[in-house]
């Protein structure tokens, strides 16, 4: 067994023994991404408060759903090109959670947008967030492999998908609307 392979196993049966870590872990893997870009699509800083309440939800809404889209077709793009099975279909444990669909393992999808999340906020929201917006995609990430769904190269390898395809896209966006004269 790799090292990569003993880390997420060892780290998936320590979550499932425990009554403390296995609810944060569940929690870390299904909620919290969707806990963070709410609370990003409902934000503001001190600069923009002063604007519209659905003209923020617009806004924000808008430079964060385009990287995150992307962040998401890229990673889908690479999971069906490295078909990488999940731990729990090489028969190393029943995951804590349950699974709607099934797609390949590498790269985790979840770690790529909670990472991309994490760029596009600590963009536009630093003094609100600061560094936390990258201690939860890290809980995030983290957590999809403590219930046994991703091994540690698959959360490593969405973090940097998410980093650099979130950046990438986001100054597209902002180069498009802010530079070009097409809109």
């Amino acid at each position: 067994m790799s090292v990569d392979q003993t880390l997420s196993t060892n780290l998936y049966r320590i979550t499932k023994d425990s009554c403390i870590l296995r609810p944060l872990a569940i929690f870390c893997a299904t909620t919290l991404l969707f806990v963070m870009v709410t609370a990003l699509v409902f934000s503001c800083s001190s600069a923009d408060c002063v604007g519209g309440f659905w003209t923020r939800i617009y806004g924000n809404t808008f430079f964060l759903g385009i990287p995150l889209f992307v962040t998401w077709f890229v990673t889908f793009v690479l999971q069906k090109l490295v078909k990488r099975a999940r731990p729990f279909e090489q028969g190393r444990g029943e995951p804590l959670i349950k699974m709607v669909w099934i797609e390949p393992s590498f790269p985790s999808a979840h770690a790529s947008v909670a990472f991309a999340t994490a760029i596009v906020g600590f963009y536009f929201y630093a003094d609100l967030f600061g560094p936390w917006l990258f201690l939860v995609a890290t809980a995030v990430a983290v957590g999809r492999v403590a219930v046994g769904v991703h091994y540690f190269t698959d959360i490593l390898f969405g973090a940097f998908v998410g980093l650099m395809i979130g950046s990438v896209s986001l100054k597209g966006l902002l180069w498009l609307l802010f530079v070009s004269h097409w809109f």
